[in-house]
């Protein structure tokens, strides 16, 4: 099963010159926990809200600093033509929790998270549960 078929293609983005606030603010109008910094169609960072707690507030900075001061940049991607093996895996060496998924030019496709894959694991688990026990 490639990844193009797991991810969430609405993705909540943000831009590199937008302030921190605005960041804040769109995370909790669209109930979201990280948002995708793109310039153009390609991602060139994320911001989460533990990004916000720990690099904003931590820090003292001021609500119109721009994202790009903050998210973390050069994110962990992974292509939507790859495997689920190549998924998990890349979650497991990257050691993080969201992976932003990019098509073979590198242009922003989705958004799958660890949760995400954790729930289709439990369901093909409970499936083949359901076939033990006949």
């Amino acid at each position: 099963m490639p990844v193009r078929d797991l991810i969430r293609r609405k993705v909540v983005v943000i831009e590199p010159d937008d302030t921190v606030k605005l960041a804040a603010q769109r995370m909790e109008d669209k109930m979201v926990g990280s948002l995708v910094v793109i310039e153009g169609d390609k991602p060139v960072g994320i911001i989460t809200d533990r990004d916000l707690a720990l690099r904003v507030i931590g820090r003292e900075l001021p609500p119109d600093t721009p994202v790009k001061e903050v998210m973390t940049r050069d994110p962990i991607t992974i292509r939507e033509d790859a495997s689920f093996f190549e998924l998990t895996k890349t979650f497991r060496e990257a050691a993080v929790r969201r992976l932003i998924v990019v098509d073979k030019d590198g242009k922003l496709v989705g958004l799958i998270s660890i949760d995400d894959t954790m729930e289709l694991l439990t369901t093909e688990f409970a499936n083949l549960i359901a076939a033990i026990r006949g």
